[in-house]
């Protein structure tokens, strides 16, 4: 890469490590001697860029600018990272004034928005500033219709997101707390009114009302069931329609991309708009006037999808890069893809750890890298066979650059995204140009029944290919562990080879082959580690009991009858694939059992590796015995009460743990007894999955 020519790409990595270290190292100091060691480098960098010292002190003086560009970075993440004050983790109901500063999005049983809120007493509206809930209205005719900008009052109780109490599984509290959502709410039918309509941004609000408006549209003109649901999202940044089993047939064939609005719909915005402005003479006026209609359509249609943080991204980089064409400027992509992050990373440096900020430049800068070299390496004479070419050598670069991140974060990748991609990206960019004129004719008689019609057919056939995919063979590889540090050596090693090739310098194979080592004998680590573990978990699913028994990469998982799998998927599978085992469930037993060598189950005693665990449901009574039955563990499920001083004249135990099937009530109940007792108590409802390693 040549670094000379790319300034902004510098400074976006001193930017970026600055992020870093503001994120992950606590306390590193005050803003007060961090201005001071700024002001201090920025008068020595002054000095040293005399012209007596100019030449001789050129390196010193870039890494003195860069230091500087690591300490802002510091400073401006302080201001970001989330509030460390302390909040009640329940607000008892109370009346609230708010404004609707999202598009509300309909769920299967609830209304979600998001709102800005204070409460409306005559002290609380001195003292309290506005807060942001996330809310979900009871689904009614009235909910239905609420908008951005509408204001209400409502009368609810407030609660702080639950932590994550699974291990490795997704922090949803910190993800709200990073988009500054400080509570969450469900408001009823009857405890809210609609009072004003007041919004924010009237640009915001317009795109609001046509997007509904071109929802409704096309429902009423051809498009019903999958077929709208896709076009919704494809079309409209609105995934609200899909149903999972739809979804999942998307991520099987690698192709989820099509349905986020993001670079790949932009980029088509543009090139449509830009061919039917290629009439337009190339003169100063014409010029200018092709970049402002070109701004204004891509920003328009970000506006009209809901200005995702995707959207934004590809508008800002296509943005740059019509502006730069404009002035004439050397259009160097990579500074063009630095300059665009750069700019949203000064706004918000947190979107540094958002996923789909990662994704979406580290497909960009493949695309850029990895191209053209792959491409070059076939001269395809026949035109329909180039453009084959071009398309899977365009999904694989994207691949190659994505795929250490999409295995760290989903676990999972799609062998036939290739083959998808052939068929998808061509049928995506009819689709978004046929929806660009059906959004335009949508006024006048007739014609949006016909393109709705066509859209239709599209995607009926988009959908049948990325259906199709799960019935090939290897249609998807799951449960792939990616460790940080393996990711970093995946993609120092991928860098490497391709400089070898690219450039042609066998010197670096040495350290390839290192590289390698060092991914292999990652790999085996944590293989031995798996071979090596031995643990019971009692996990905490909401209302539900699901005990794992672990052995090496053997398991088994005892639940309840009604634990669904999509719910187990979602809360376990990421702790599963680091610990090496496949989903296996089993229900409780209900006779004596040996379900493997190392675990017997019999009337509610289990023995596992020596350790003697019983499950108290509160549905048996037992009787003391002449001496008492020793114990390592008892857990307490189900809804029924369990009778504890019972147990304690039947077993000889000093450890408790409450799973999740037990209600609120006989929680506080159970532990209040325990405590008195002096034995050593764990509730799974508040503090998370119970870990014990043997």
């Amino acid at each position: 890469m040549n670094w000379s020519a790319r300034p902004f790409v510098r400074i976006l990595l001193f930017f970026i490590l600055g992020i870093l270290i503001s994120m992950y190292i606590p306390h590193i100091g005050n803003t007060i001697a961090l201005l001071v060691i700024a002001s201090s480098i920025l008068i020595l960098a002054t000095l040293l860029n005399t012209r007596k010292l100019k030449h001789k002190h050129l390196h010193t003086t870039g890494l003195l600018f860069g230091i500087l560009i690591t300490i802002t970075a510091m400073l401006i993440t302080s201001q970001k990272l989330p509030s460390k004050q302390k909040f009640k983790k329940e607000v008892n109901s109370q009346v609230y004034l708010a404004n609707i500063v999202s598009n509300p999005t309909e769920t299967k049983q609830s209304i979600k928005a998001i709102l800005f809120a204070s409460p409306i007493s005559p002290d609380s509206l001195q003292k309290n500033k506005k807060i942001k809930i996330l809310c979900y209205f009871s689904k009614d005719s009235l909910s239905s219709n609420l908008r951005y900008g509408d204001v209400i009052t409502f009368r609810s109780k407030l609660t702080l997101p639950k932590k994550t109490l699974n291990p490795e599984e997704f922090d949803y509290a910190e993800y709200l707390k990073q988009s500054g959502i400080t509570y969450t709410s469900y408001i009823n039918t009857y405890s809210w009114n609609l009072i004003d309509y007041n919004p924010e941004n009237p640009i915001i609000a317009v795109a609001g009302k046509l997007r509904f408006k071109m929802l409704t549209m096309l429902k009423q003109n051809g498009l019903s069931g999958s077929n709208y649901a896709v076009a919704a999202a494809v079309l409209l940044g609105y995934d609200d329609f899909m149903d999972n089993d739809l979804k999942q047939d998307y991520i099987m064939a690698g192709a989820m991309h099509i349905l986020c609005v993001s670079g790949l719909h932009v980029g088509i915005i543009f090139l449509v708009i830009n061919f039917m402005l290629s009439f337009m003479r190339n003169n100063k006026f014409n010029n200018i006037l092709k970049a402002v209609i070109l701004l204004l359509s891509v920003w328009a249609y970000a506006t009209l999808t809901g200005l995702s943080p995707s959207v934004q991204r590809a508008s800002l980089m296509l943005s740059i890069f019509i502006i730069g064409k404009l002035f004439n400027r050397n259009r160097d992509t990579y500074n063009t893809l630095a300059i665009s992050a750069l700019i949203l990373l000064i706004m918000n440096p947190l979107l540094i750890t958002n996923v789909g900020f990662q994704l979406s430049y580290a497909a960009v800068f493949g695309i850029l890298t990895f191209h053209q070299p792959i491409y070059k390496l076939l001269y395809i004479k026949n035109t329909v066979i180039d453009k084959i070419w071009s398309i899977t050598v365009l999904s694989f670069a994207a691949q190659l650059a994505t795929f250490p991140i999409a295995t760290h974060y989903f676990h999972f990748f799609p062998p036939w995204f290739w083959l998808t991609n052939l068929f998808t990206f061509p049928l995506s960019f009819l689709i978004i140009a046929t929806g660009m004129l059906f959004i335009l004719t949508s006024w006048v008689p007739f014609i949006p029944k016909l393109v709705g019609l066509a859209l239709s057919g599209m995607i009926y056939l988009l959908n049948f290919v990325v259906g199709f995919v799960k019935f090939l063979p290897f249609s998807g590889i799951d449960y792939i562990y990616t460790s940080m540090p393996m990711l970093i050596v995946i993609y120092f090693a991928t860098s490497l080879t391709f400089v070898m090739l690219t450039k042609k310098k066998l010197r670096l194979l040495l350290p390839i082959l290192m590289t390698l080592v060092l991914i292999i004998s990652l790999s085996i680590y944590h293989k031995y580690e798996v071979l090596n573990q031995k643990k019971i978990v009692i996990y905490s699913i909401n209302k539900h009991s699901a005990y794992d028994f672990i052995d090496g990469d053997q398991h088994i998982l005892l639940t309840d009858s009604t634990l669904s799998n999509n719910t187990l998927h979602f809360s376990l599978k990421n702790s599963r694939t680091k610990w090496g085992i496949n989903s296996i469930l089993h229900t409780m037993p209900t006779n004596d059992t040996i379900l493997n060598s190392k675990l017997y189950f019999a009337d509610n005693f289990l023995i596992f590796n020596d350790i003697r665990v019983f499950i108290s449901d509160g549905k048996t009574n037992y009787y003391p015995t002449s001496s008492k039955l020793p114990l390592d563990l008892i857990i307490i499920s189900g809804k029924n009460k369990t009778n504890v001083e019972q147990l304690m004249s039947i077993f000889s135990f000093n450890k408790v743990i409450i799973d999740s099937s037990v209600p609120y009530r006989n929680q506080k109940a159970i532990m209040k007894i325990l405590k008195k007792e002096g034995i050593y108590c764990y509730n799974v409802n508040k503090e998370g999955a119970f870990i014990l390693e043997l």
